[in-house]
């Protein structure tokens, strides 16, 4: 990040948007990533940085920056912070689905189809850094105190999924399908139908899904992303 860059951050109310309002702050944010005040490869404040710049907390930051990755305007690494990506990488937004073209039901339907097909893959492909990343995913979900942390952290192990499988069409497919945590449908779906009971049995799921990765068990691993997603399907539609 330029010397500058925190320094220059807007501070005045007038371009503060409302308390939970990612996407209000994704726009913010993006023209601010498309100006020159920083340059590509800079690393961008922190969450709690720009939370604190904008008047936010930090699960909305944490919902524009996922949005403005899927866009290919920021590129966020774990442990090492958020940078701006090139302009060639953005360029591949056009292609992905804008966030209010997805349905939540639309998306786990899709999920259905799409995710219990990445274990063949991921299991033939996962590295011991993809393992890592799955494990620390794993943790972040056990350690998390609230249903903005766990949805974040249970959307982080999809894509680690996702990344394993070491083919980039699927992580930008499982990527686009992603966009839809960001809404505030799914918000609300998720706060009605969070209860301790489905957090504890999403966070059992996850688990038994990474063991089987781990223990390279493609047909285990298959069938338990199949039945987490039926799971998911039940208790947030009734299906």
């Amino acid at each position: 990040m330029s010397s500058d860059s925190i320094d220059s951050m807007p501070n005045s109310r007038d371009s503060r948007p409302a308390r939970g309002d990612a996407d209000a702050l994704r726009k913010l944010l993006g023209r601010e990533i498309g100006s020159t005040r920083w340059r590509i490869g800079d690393k961008l404040p922190t969450e709690r940085e720009l939370g604190d710049t904008y008047g936010v907390a930090r699960n909305t930051v944490r919902r524009a920056l996922q949005v403005l990755e899927q866009e290919k305007l920021i590129i966020r690494h774990v442990g090492r912070g958020t940078f701006k990506a090139g302009d060639a990488m953005s360029a591949e937004a056009a292609f992905l689905p804008s966030a209010d073209s997805l349905s939540p039901a639309g998306v786990v339907e899709c999920r259905l189809i799409f995710e219990p097909e990445l274990a063949p893959l991921a299991v033939a492909r996962a590295t011991q850094v993809d393992l890592d990343r799955l494990a620390h995913c794993l943790r972040g979900g056990n350690a998390a105190t609230s249903v903005e942390d766990f949805e974040h952290w249970d959307g982080a192990l999809h894509e680690a999924i996702a990344l394993a499988t070491h083919n980039q069409t699927i992580v930008a497919m499982a990527r686009a399908l992603a966009v839809v945590r960001t809404r505030g449908e799914w918000g609300q779906l998720k706060a009605r139908s969070m209860t301790t009971e489905h957090r504890e049995a999403l966070q059992a799921q996850h688990g038994a899904i990474v063991a089987s990765l781990s223990d390279r068990d493609r047909d285990a691993a298959r069938m338990r992303l199949r039945d987490h997603i039926l799971y998911v399907r039940r208790y947030m539609f009734g299906e």
